[in-house]
């Protein structure tokens, strides 16, 4: 064998260590945020974080037979929304991240080969620098991965108020239909009556035309609403990612009356506690000081040579050697800065988010109380003393002392206090989902019958 073909044997056995020792040293990190457990602790639901794992549809523990209550509808959405699969790809691009950090770079062989009088040469070079870079590298790709993760999460949130929120809009845009129909039915009957009365000349025309007015701007009341009804569909149909043909947002369960989560001071603890965006925002500020240290060590570029030659004084010769770049112009200026940029960046961003998460608790928690004391208020100086009149009115009836009108009448006004009932109801399940959101964790379960 000859000398060159020796050196060449040597230098690559000596490669082939180098890239077997840094295979071991660059192994693929086991982090693995638990996404899927913070999801179902903050909404309830399991959500799939794996698009290729399943068709979209219903998930298994959803069962629509009886009607999608809110709480399975949030399920379904973290199932099949298309959007929030876009936000889950971000932590796969994050944990790519956290890999790549890892990784050293490959040594580089230089070869020159004999050529007349010219000797063989070889040059092994190798960043040395990136075994202390790498450690603080990895470290902030972890923080990062965090973030990428606790973004993940309030996604998922985020997901779960929009889809409660146009599930408490389909179930009002349902009772306004139903509750519409009764209402132009009512009026039919009245102008009906009313009508009567006016050929026998019990009424007059001014009356007779009010009531002819009335009918025809319910039945104008009750076509609208079934068009709400069809658009509040297709909204939370949009948001689950269900088929323009899957049946299941036919019917939808009334929720149950919701209970108060706890007072403001209180909600406020749990929220700084239990944010998502607000542990990633932390987080960030963690990545960003991490970014800066590393930066501020990015100076000295450190590089591990090793020589040989194939025809030196004593036949074949190899040494050690470095190449340092002196830093006289360069001392990474611009990438301390950037990163001590970033720093404030992410401290303000954080302090913020803090603002904005009592602004959350306090608006969503006055939100609730404002609807539970109107919807009670409704319901005591309304809706109950219109049901004893409807009563009476229909007593009176019976007894012969009044006409069927008068019953009409008062059945018309129920009718329409319900609806308003209901839409301080449905208030307050919006209220009840904004400050779950805001506190990032559930405080009701609800339950109730198919509409």
């Amino acid at each position: 064998m000859t000398a060159s073909a020796a050196l060449m044997l040597r230098l690559l056995l000596l490669l082939v260590v180098s890239v077997a020792t840094l295979s071991c040293a660059t192994a693929r990190p086991t982090l693995q945020p638990d996404v899927a457990a913070s999801i179902r602790a903050g909404t309830g639901a399991d959500a799939r974080l794996d698009a290729s794992a399943a068709a979209l549809g219903l998930p298994p523990s959803v069962d629509v037979s009886n009607g999608i209550s809110s709480d399975e509808a949030v399920a379904v959405a973290l199932w099949n929304n298309a959007a929030f699969h876009v936000t889950v790809s971000q932590l796969g691009f994050a944990r790519a991240d956290l890999v790549e950090a890892g990784l050293l770079a490959n040594p580089v062989l230089s070869l020159l080969f004999p050529w007349g009088p010219k000797q063989f040469e070889a040059t092994l070079l190798w960043p040395a620098e990136l075994l202390w870079e790498r450690p603080r590298r990895m470290a902030a790709a972890r923080l990062s991965l965090e973030v990428a993760a606790r973004n993940l999460v309030q996604s998922g949130l985020d997901l779960a108020l929009s889809v409660r929120l146009a599930h408490a809009d389909l179930a009002l845009a349902i009772n306004r239909q139903r509750i519409a129909g009764e209402t132009a039915a009512a009026l039919q009957r009245i102008d009906a009556l009313t009508q009567s009365r006016l050929a026998a000349g019990d009424v007059g025309a001014l009356d007779a035309r009010v009531a002819r007015v009335d009918a025809a701007r319910s039945r104008q009341d009750a076509e609208r609403v079934v068009h709400d009804v069809i658009i509040a569909r297709e909204r939370l149909r949009l948001l689950t990612g269900l088929a323009v043909d899957d049946a299941a947002l036919d019917a939808v369960q009334t929720s149950a009356e919701p209970t108060r989560c706890g007072p403001a001071p209180e909600l406020l603890v749990r929220a700084l506690a239990a944010r998502p965006d607000l542990r990633a925002a932390e987080l960030a500020v963690e990545a960003a000081g991490a970014r800066l240290g590393w930066e501020r060590r990015r100076v000295l570029a450190l590089m591990g040579v090793l020589d040989a030659n194939g025809e030196g004084l004593a036949g074949f010769e190899a040494g050690p050697g470095v190449d340092v770049s002196l830093p006289l112009f360069n001392r990474n200026q611009g990438g301390r800065l950037r990163a001590q940029t970033e720093l404030q960046r992410a401290s303000a961003a954080y302090v913020a988010l803090q603002q904005q998460v009592g602004l959350d608790v306090r608006e969503a928690s006055t939100l609730f109380d404002q609807a539970r004391e109107s919807r009670e208020a409704w319901r005591t100086a309304l809706v109950m003393p219109l049901e004893a009149n409807l009563a009476d009115a229909e007593d009176s009836y019976r007894a012969g002392e009044s006409s069927f009108l008068f019953v009409l009448e008062n059945s018309r006004r129920l009718i329409e206090a319900r609806l308003r009932e209901r839409e301080l109801a449905a208030d307050e399940q919006r209220a009840v989902a904004r400050l779950e959101r805001a506190v990032g964790t559930r405080c009701t379960a609800a339950a109730g019958g198919a509409q």
